[in-house]
């Protein structure tokens, strides 16, 4: 009775929420659809009219719900925006509601009771689905499941609360002009004054400009420390209840700590691998961090003339740039002049098209008159054709400069995705490019520095994965892969801008047409590995930091002397005392036991870019890669994608070679 009565109050609650959504009449279709499937009697279910159907459902769902929600981020219109936030809310909220009703989940059950026969992509979907359906306690009891509603509730609060506290942290240091030799000019006259006094907050790039630029290393070590207060211990309290409520839930649905919760749906299945994986490399790091370490500090000698001099962590920044220009003769912002959008976007695409047998075909004008979505003047469409068979592949759109209104980050979205329908139709995926990059001027074309330039090749990386996919459903289409691999793909096609010959097809001077010296690729390619060790040991604390908490094994956890001795375990520097770093990691809400992921989807890429390296457009590689790793989505095992791609086990010599390490 309890189980019933709450599904009835999720119905009402959507019914309600519903009439006033800019997705209603979506909702209610989807509604519809769910509802007639679960009105099959339990003996005439079949692969199709129930798993195929809820997989149809989603489909549907996901291609007319999704554009709505989309202008949220894209439009310039500021009701737009509104209502697009609105449509993403009611999207996430009806697959939420999806996601735990017992309904769906007994109509699995009666339809495993018939021993059908599952194709191998359906039978994965069943047992993930069944799998997520009981992650969500659906076959708990209706106490249990009650206490779970209202664990939710309040870890969605607190995560906006842990969000908001570091959004509106108002920690700030004065300093004097004096302090801050060495920033930029036009940054030290931005600052807002109290008396003789510049005063600097904690908010976009100040940290920076102050960590990276200024002279006095007093100054930085003030700054660093006060980075490491944001959040404040109001943040303390709220993340250690958050930490609690976590393991009372993942003790609910019987997982011994919330990390064994998250993990077991990822690439690495269990947090004794996750920790196993950090073993095995934080010895191989700590070569490359001492001697990062020595370079940085006989820079720190040279530059301060003092022979005694000592490197401390605040340091890292500001001679990372010093040796960039001192040693390695890099100009970032020179650099700039070699990397028009134009040249970088054509050179792109003639890499991803001979490496994959694609073509690109821009379709705006024609789309245009179609009536096709386009949010803005500047955004393009563009169709992806297979050279072999002729066959549209998918489409994608580029929004790639800033404005007021706009998603501020560089994202792939996703708008349509691959399925293959009962009648053998297929749709194709549609996805978004949306960037900011630097905005062309009035005297110049848009011109990218080179970390511009990394970040649209690993951009456009995730619009590959989607559309070259060939799942047949739709929820295993493209990028629905494990959580810990979804970077890796895009993570390995950085390796190509630093390539010579790559660098070669589309690195000229905007105005000379000059091709970019090769002394200078030289020096980019030499100081690629500054500081990588020092660097890599910093995303090891921070993953560690996240699984240590999520291991604890009564959820009582002091965070602060957990990061204080994971900082002594991970890293070559001793923690300022009196800080609390993990105040202010915004990662830790959303990413719970998940943060390693980027560092263990980063050693899988590199070890698939091997394949290669030194020959880096092999079409016959290239092939094989598609075939292994884009083409199968979520439809397999993201190591038994690699493991095919590469002929062998994965190991992490590729990674650590990367880093500089032989």
């Amino acid at each position: 009775m309890i189980a019933l009565a709450s599904t009835l109050t999720l119905a009402l609650a959507a019914a309600s929420l519903q009439a006033g959504s800019p997705i209603a009449a979506q909702m209610a279709t989807a509604d519809a659809a769910v509802e007639a499937i679960l009105s099959i009697p339990a003996g005439s279910r079949t692969v199709d009219n129930t798993l195929v159907a809820l997989d149809d459902t989603v489909a549907r769902f996901f291609e007319t719900a999704r554009m709505p929600g989309f202008m949220a981020d894209v439009s310039t219109e500021p009701a737009a925006r509104e209502a697009g936030r609105e449509a993403q809310n009611d999207l996430s909220n009806w697959f939420n509601r999806m996601g735990k009703d017992e309904r769906i989940f007994a109509a699995l059950e009666e339809l495993e009771a018939l021993s059908p026969t599952f194709t191998p992509e359906q039978r994965r979907f069943f047992d993930e689905s069944v799998r997520d359906y009981r992650r969500s306690g659906l076959d708990l009891p209706g106490e249990q499941r009650a206490r779970l509603d209202q664990i939710d509730e309040e870890l969605n609060e607190l995560g906006s609360d842990f969000r908001r506290n570091i959004a509106d942290d108002e920690t700030v240091v004065l300093f004097s002009e004096a302090e801050l030799a060495g920033a930029p000019e036009s940054f030290i006259a931005s600052l807002p004054r109290s008396g003789e006094l510049c005063i600097v907050n904690m908010k976009g790039p100040n940290l920076g400009y102050i960590l990276g630029y200024c002279e006095d290393p007093t100054t930085r070590q003030k700054m660093g420390c006060a980075a490491g207060l944001r959040g404040g211990q109001r943040n303390v309290r709220v993340l250690e209840k958050i930490i609690r409520l976590r393991h009372e839930r993942a003790q609910l649905l019987g997982y011994p700590t919330t990390a064994a919760y998250v993990v077991e749906t990822k690439m690495a299945l269990d947090p004794e691998t996750v920790f196993e994986f950090y073993e095995d490399l934080r010895p191989k790091l700590r070569v490359k961090a001492e001697q990062d370490y020595a370079e940085y500090q006989a820079a720190k000698r040279e530059h301060t003339g003092d022979p005694e001099a000592i490197l401390g962590a605040s340091d890292i920044s500001f001679y990372s740039n010093w040796l960039k220009r001192e040693k390695y003769a890099v100009d970032t912002e020179a650099l700039r002049d070699y990397f028009s959008m134009a040249d970088v976007k054509a050179g792109m695409f003639g890499v991803y098209q001979d490496l994959f047998d694609i073509t690109f075909k821009e379709i705006s004008a024609a789309a245009r008159q179609e009536g096709r979505p386009f949010w803005h003047e500047d955004v393009e469409l563009y169709a992806v054709v297979d050279n072999q068979t002729g066959e549209m592949l998918g489409e994608f759109y580029l929004d790639l400069f800033p404005r007021d209104g706009k998603y501020s980050h560089a994202a792939q979205f996703p708008l349509r995705l691959r399925k293959v329908w009962p009648d053998g139709s297929v749709t194709s995926p549609i996805v978004a490019l949306v960037c900011n990059f630097t905005k062309p001027m009035a005297d110049r074309p848009s011109l990218l520095s080179h970390g511009e330039v990394e970040t649209f090749f690993h951009e456009f990386g995730h619009c590959l994965h989607s559309i070259l996919t060939r799942a047949t459903l739709a929820s295993f289409s493209g990028t629905n892969v494990a959580r810990d691999f979804v970077e890796a793909p895009s993570q390995m096609l950085e390796n190509w801008t630093w390539q010579p010959a790559v660098l070669s097809r589309f690195a000229r001077h905007y105005e000379t047409g000059e091709p970019l010296p090769a002394a200078i690729i030289d020096g980019m390619i030499a100081a690629k590995n500054l500081g990588s060790g020092i660097g890599t040991e910093g995303q090891v604390y921070l993953g560690m930091m996240d699984m240590r908490f999520h291991t604890d094994e009564d959820g009582v956890v002091d965070t602060t002397e957990v990061c204080e001795q994971t900082y002594r375990d991970a890293r070559l520097f001793s923690p300022a005392a009196n800080l609390v770093r993990q105040a202010s990691f915004g990662h830790l809400v959303g990413y719970e036991a998940g943060y390693y992921g980027y560092l263990w989807s980063l050693v899988y890429a590199q070890d698939m870019w091997s394949r290669f390296e030194g020959a880096p457009m092999d079409a016959e590689v290239a092939r094989a890669y598609r075939r292994a790793v884009l083409e199968p989505g979520g439809t397999r095992d993201a190591l038994d994608m690699v493991q095919d791609f590469l002929g062998r086990e994965p190991n992490s010599a590729a990674f650590l070679k990367s880093l500089g390490l032989q």
